[in-house]
């Protein structure tokens, strides 16, 4: 088996999350089985590229697109943005984590790399504090 196949193999013997409806937001990451504290729950858009926008450039798009960058990247207090090179059409998983003041997830990289912060139950909703990477929520 070459290489490129065992990658992949190795990251779906790894998978622990899947997309379903959530209670707290529409959208939430669950576990499809039960997860040990401290495993590597997923990674998001960490090797796409990102370029910063002002609010300023993005002011002429329709509104539910000034809705969905603020729901799904950080404006920093200065209005600026970063956004992927994909926009919108490359959300993964990692975009659809929501928000908690217990959470059972943590976060490094600013938001991309997701780990357990504790050993977390098969069904269970996959939460962060967005604060970690967003300054609206401290």
């Amino acid at each position: 088996m070459n290489k490129a196949k065992q990658k992949i193999l190795y990251y779906l013997e790894n998978t622990y999350c899947r997309l379903m409806p959530s209670k707290i937001a529409g959208v939430g990451v669950f576990a499809i089985r039960n997860i040990p504290a401290n495993a590597e729950l997923f990674r998001g858009q960490i090797d796409d590229d990102w370029l910063e926008f002002h609010t300023e450039e993005l002011k002429k798009l329709d509104k539910e697109i000034l809705t969905m960058i603020d729901d799904f990247f950080v404006i920093e207090k200065d209005g600026t943005v970063f956004i992927p090179r994909t926009g919108l059409n490359g959300l993964d998983m990692s975009f659809y984590v929501n928000n908690s003041k217990k959470p059972n997830a943590k976060v490094i990289d600013e938001g991309f790399t997701f780990f357990s912060a504790r050993k977390i139950r098969k069904g269970e909703e996959i939460t962060v504090s967005y604060a970690t990477y967003d300054w609206k929520y401290k």
